[in-house]
């Protein structure tokens, strides 16, 4: 019995080491490839294969000449992984789905741990940020008196508050509303439009 203990114990070990071996490779090999893109969009949604208005408007980001698409799903949340190409980059680009009046929980985990340690190394100041993001609701819920009470401006505040206390420049974000109604196609047409007239310009600054 003491020894079919011992070989269950001991198999367990090394999946688990096996597990650790894997996952450590899997992070050594995520890099993120260098370019001259001068607009690096971070791209923050938790099933990019399954959206649709975040799929589209990643895509026309990614069509632009000088800017670079980086999905975080993709990247270990690590400094080291993002230090090259925000030290390049003039703007940063938020590009994510408004969930429950916010991000996706990973921006956020990429704010404290990569953000932070960028503003500590100087990196951050004097670049641009942008904040691009789709609603489900209409345009007309988010007002005072409206359904969800505030305006995407206030909602989105803590973002500008970020870049303010970063020293970076805040841009006005781009919000593409009502993916959750009949009008949906057409915001998101109007939406991808006004995305790639904003890069364009960002890209020549």
């Amino acid at each position: 019995m003491k020894k079919v203990f011992l070989f269950i114990v001991s198999a367990f070990v090394l999946v688990l080491t096996a597990g650790a071996q894997v996952a450590g490779k899997s992070e050594k090999t995520a890099v993120i490839p260098q370019t001259a893109a001068t607009v690096v969009v971070l791209l923050a949604h938790p099933d990019i294969k399954s959206s649709k208005a975040n799929a589209a408007l990643s895509k026309t980001a990614a069509e632009v000449p000088g800017v670079q698409v980086i999905n975080i799903y993709d990247y270990p949340v690590k400094p080291d992984v993002y230090r090259e190409c925000i030290k390049r980059a003039k703007t940063v680009v938020y590009e994510f789905p408004f969930y429950w009046m916010s991000s996706p929980h990973l921006l956020k985990q990429w704010i404290d741990e990569v953000f932070m340690t960028f503003t500590q190394e100087d990196i951050i100041k004097g670049k641009r940020l942008l904040v691009v993001t789709t609603t489900g609701s209409e345009e007309a819920a988010y007002k005072h008196g409206g359904r969800n009470k505030y305006t995407m401006d206030e909602y989105l505040r803590p973002f500008e508050g970020q870049a303010n206390h970063a020293g970076m420049i805040w841009e006005k974000p781009l919000v593409v509303f009502g993916q959750g109604t009949h009008d949906a196609a057409k915001l998101l047409s109007e939406g991808c439009k006004a995305y790639k007239e904003r890069l364009e310009q960002l890209v020549k600054e």
